[in-house]
């Protein structure tokens, strides 16, 4: 799949730069493209220049003319100022992108103010240009640390309410509960989290690109079974184990342990997806789902991916499950989950909440 990515403020801008990044890795491992086009919607010129340094030359900077500060840093000014600035910054996109791409993927942070603000605005725009292309937001809700701040709490709930009346899906991704994972070490360090909250996307977007080239497996996972998976809120995960062959290649097993030894290999790269979940939802209450299983040609099965999505029919009972798996890893079983179409969100409703005591508060004050 390939996607056309916009990232607005800070937090949406630094992101747009890994997925740029991770196109080319995809190009230079793969030899497939999964990133159309990668652009930094933000009025910070400076954080602007460093993004585009450092190999990321995928990544299109668009400077947004307008400061937001003090009292202005909220939502509502934030989707004004990109009102304004909307039009040209649309225009500075490389005309034919859009055909290129399967679907666009806005990504903001919650809790700024051009980023929550302005993502709702752009996106609805771009819904209406391109009836036929599917719209996706990748949106990271804030810290717990930032929990405590009004305005934080104010532009999320704005953000979140906004967003998902427009969205084909909301890709959310709880940055309080953010847990290392795949083969990106998660620590202190903004990038590390950066790289963790994008990797999970590699897989899904490169298989169906990969399909005619030697990698297709049993049953390929491409567009057409993402977006019909993508819809409303959304959760996003991947896990690794390594397979047993790869971890004791001097030791002989007969076939029938080797291949029992994979498929349980498989089933806890799943485990690890859903205990990985970019955020804590309830897999009953998802509509749909979708699961992908990356092996080397040696070792992947068809039992394998038999056994996964029977796994994950018992814990979303409820959802429409699709599934497939490429040869894409190499010593290892990597499972990509996605749970879509969440009818509840407890981290959601926590927002909403927490916004209107706030406001309720604020009026008693007054």
């Amino acid at each position: 799949m390939k996607l056309l990515v916009i990232g607005i403020g800070d937090c949406g801008c630094r992101l747009a730069g890994e997925f740029a990044l991770l196109n080319k890795m995809a190009k230079a491992k793969r030899h497939v493209s999964i990133v159309t086009c990668a652009y930094a919607f933000n009025n910070d010129e400076a954080n602007l220049a460093a993004l585009t340094k450092t190999g990321r030359e995928w990544l299109q900077p668009v400077l947004i003319h307008g400061s937001l500060e003090g009292e202005e840093k909220s939502a509502e000014a934030g989707a004004e100022l990109m009102r304004q600035e909307s039009d040209r910054a649309l225009a500075a996109m490389r005309p034919g992108g859009s055909v290129e791409s399967d679907a666009f993927l806005f990504i903001a942070g919650a809790a700024g103010s051009l980023g929550s603000g302005g993502v709702p605005v752009v996106a609805q725009q771009l819904k209406q240009r391109y009836a036929d292309k599917p719209v996706y937001v990748l949106i990271v809700l804030p810290f717990d640390s930032e929990m405590g701040e009004p305005q934080c709490v104010h532009n999320t709930a704005i953000c979140l309410n906004s967003i998902g009346k427009i969205a084909d899906a909301v890709i959310l991704v709880d940055n309080g509960g953010l847990r290392g994972g795949g083969n990106i070490e998660l620590n202190e360090n903004m990038g590390s989290v950066n790289k963790e909250i994008v990797f999970p996307f590699y897989n899904l977007l490169c298989a169906g690109e990969m399909g005619g080239s030697g990698y297709a497996a049993a049953k390929v996972v491409d567009a057409g079974d993402i977006v019909q998976t993508l819809a409303g809120w959304t959760a996003i995960g991947v896990g690794e184990v390594r397979l047993p062959g790869s971890v004791f290649p001097w030791r002989k097993m007969g076939d029938f342990r080797k291949k029992g030894m994979e498929t349980s290999a498989a089933l806890e790269a799943m485990n690890a997806a859903l205990a990985r979940l970019s955020i804590d939802c309830r897999l009953e209450d998802a509509g749909k789902a979708l699961y992908l299983l990356s092996a080397p040609p040696k070792q992947a099965s068809i039992d394998m991916t038999k056994d996964l999505g029977n796994r994950l029919r018992e814990l979303a009972y409820n959802a429409e499950i699709r599934g497939g798996n490429f040869y894409g890893a190499a010593n290892l079983a990597q499972v990509t989950v996605v749970v879509s179409e969440l009818i509840y969100m407890d981290r959601i409703k926590n927002y909403y909440d927490r916004a209107v005591g706030l406001a309720h508060v604020e009026n008693k004050g007054e």
